[in-house]
């Protein structure tokens, strides 16, 4: 398995006036191929969780492996983790910073002790794969569109062939058409290039739709791992977690209210349309 978390606890500023525990006790396991959602409100330890992954913040109680690495080794290897778990965090294209799209896009590569030969070809496979056009690897990143910017910054990462991408709200400041083109893009991702991605969201859309296992943060306790249909169905258990509903699942629920025949945990909006469009059953003959 990629990721296994073993009672991390995680302290801010201990054993002074400010100290807050971020993460208290958490216990799970990301599995190979797995799109695992991580959710919860703000200040509910997610993005000190995936600090974790990949040794930005080390561990100071529990225990972490990714692959067969403990990270909470004091020597550890940080190119070979780095390598395994790349990282996106909000605002990727801020991170831009180089002459070039391609250098911008090598860095990473090289920074994990490939040759210039291998940096550039991961590159340049990376930039086609994020859905840039060849011709962007010459240009300055800082002549690109806000969504070219965002891609050429994934491109940066998965360059790199982690095994684990952990994207940290990838949507973020996007109109819903540039969200649904990320979307689209992490899932391509997924299929053709890293299978088992790790996502933060508030957007509950956003997670029914792409993720198979969800984990609920809060107050930096990890109150179970779901499945969509698990977490979705439970009106009662998302509003104690101070949690949305994704919009299509509110109105089937509006719908079920109303006497229609639809699952309540619908997801998606083509669930939803499929269960609009049976045939309601024939009446047996008298």
């Amino acid at each position: 398995m990629p990721i296994k978390i073993e009672h991390l606890s995680y302290i801010y500023s201990p054993k002074t006036p400010f100290e807050k525990r971020a993460l208290d006790d958490v216990t799970f396991t990301v599995n190979d191929g797995d799109f695992f959602g991580i959710i919860g409100q703000t200040g509910s330890g997610k993005s000190t969780l995936i600090s974790h992954f990949n040794a930005l913040t080390r561990v100071m109680s529990g225990k972490i492996f990714v692959d067969d690495m403990d990270l909470s080794v004091k020597k550890l290897d940080f190119k070979r983790l780095r390598s395994t778990v790349g990282m996106v965090f909000q605002y990727p294209e801020y991170q831009l910073f180089d002459e070039t799209v391609l250098k911008d896009v090598m860095f990473g590569c090289k920074n994990i002790g490939m040759d210039d030969a291998e940096a550039e070809k991961n590159a340049r496979e990376a930039i086609e794969a994020v859905g840039l056009s060849p011709e962007i690897a010459d240009r300055s990143p800082f002549e690109l569109s806000g969504g070219q910017k965002r891609r050429a910054a994934i491109a940066g990462v998965i360059a790199m062939r982690p095994k684990v991408l952990v994207l940290d709200e990838p949507t973020a400041g996007l109109d819903p058409r540039g969200k649904n083109a990320v979307l689209e893009l992490i899932a391509r991702i997924k299929e053709n290039v890293c299978p088992t991605i790790i996502m933060i969201s508030h957007n509950m859309d956003e997670i029914a739709r792409c993720c198979n296992r969800i984990a609920v943060m809060s107050e930096g306790k990890l109150l179970g791992v779901f499945s969509p249909k698990e977490l979705f169905g439970q009106k009662e258990r998302l509003h104690a977690c101070g949690l949305e509903m994704p919009k299509v699942t509110e109105l089937a629920n509006v719908l079920a209210d109303k006497g229609l025949n639809v699952d309540r945990a619908t997801l998606t909006e083509a669930e939803l349309i499929a269960q609009l469009m049976r045939k309601p059953e024939a009446k047996a003959n008298a």
